[in-house]
């Protein structure tokens, strides 16, 4: 596999050099919607569960969360991405932004390949939540870490890991459609080929758009809609649809429509919230939808069918 960015720390105990000691409040740490993320069943893509920590400062929060790492998943089905093998010799945060993890020598010989590229994405995706914290560098015994290629790995973030793979795989997702009544949510296991050009984000509106292939559910865009622009930036995703995603679906509520993209968009480990434009343009109330449709939407759990989330 190219260069991926992800990250792979660890250590029960950890030798903090110089940490950033910079507090945040709780409001600021419960906006960030934080997840642990871990490797699927398949070994093939990752997957999260919320997590709601503990600490405040930033060194607080990094040593928590890469404790919480080494842990066992709730979902038995989750593989953590850190091998026991595998530690860091110590951590320093720079700049505020910027966060330098330092592993022992043996970590090329216990982490090659798609387990390598796996573990560190959970790294970064997991620690890039922290509020101002960037950006992650790694090191291995004090030399910049490298690729399988030899090439320096760099500063990695958690928007640019996707879009920097340079790989062909398959990528896991999980698609919110309508049910037969068009008044709640079903899931539809997923997956897209991804060669590393484009965004995930995309490729999951667009498949929306295409609509299901399986019996029972139906679709959740209106017809002729097209996705003009999508891009995500500090967990937020923006997506800019034409005039034509205005229009109602027969059957279909607008809360349908607007959290099958959603919930979509929200299983993607870098994305919390959906923001939507109208031809470049914020409108204010969207069919029959209570919310401000010029707001910040949310995972909604309670649209889902029952025995479907």
């Amino acid at each position: 596999m190219k260069k991926l960015m992800c990250f792979i720390m660890l250590g029960m105990i950890i030798l903090l050099t110089g940490c950033n000691r910079k507090t945040h409040t709780d409001q600021e740490i419960l906006s960030t919607g934080y997840k642990i993320f871990y490797i699927d069943s398949k070994n093939l893509g990752i997957v999260s569960e919320t997590y709601k920590p503990k600490g405040t400062t930033t060194e607080e929060l990094v040593k928590e969360l890469l404790v919480a790492l080494r842990e066992e998943p709730k979902n038995v089905v989750y593989k953590k991405a850190i091998p026991e093998s595998v530690t860091i010799k110590d951590y320093e945060v720079s700049n505020e932004n910027s966060l330098l993890i330092n592993f022992e020598a043996n970590y090329y010989s216990e982490l090659q390949g798609i387990p390598d590229v796996l573990c560190r994405a959970t790294i970064v995706y997991t620690l890039c939540q922290i509020p101002g914290l960037e950006y992650v560098l790694f090191n291995v015994n004090g030399l910049p870490m490298e690729d399988s290629n030899g090439r320096q790995i760099g500063l990695m973030k958690a928007e640019d890991i996707i879009e920097s793979t340079g790989t062909e795989t398959n990528y896991k997702v999980v698609i919110y459609y309508a049910d037969e009544d068009g008044k709640t949510l079903v899931a539809s296991d997923s997956n897209i080929f991804y060669t590393g050009t484009g965004k995930i984000e995309e490729m999951i509106i667009n498949q929306l758009i295409n609509g299901p292939v399986e019996v029972g559910m139906k679709d959740t865009i209106p017809e002729g809609t097209t996705l003009l622009d999508v891009t995500t930036r500090e967990g937020i995703c923006y997506v800019d649809f034409n005039e034509k995603f205005m229009d109602v679906i027969p059957d279909v509520s607008g809360d349908v429509t607007l959290y099958s993209i959603v919930n979509s968009l929200v299983e993607l480990p870098n994305v919390n919230k959906v923001q939507f434009y109208i031809n470049s343009t914020l409108r204010e109330a969207y069919q029959d939808v209570t919310e401000p449709f010029n707001g910040f939407f949310e995972r909604n759990l309670d649209i889902i069918e029952e025995g479907s989330k």
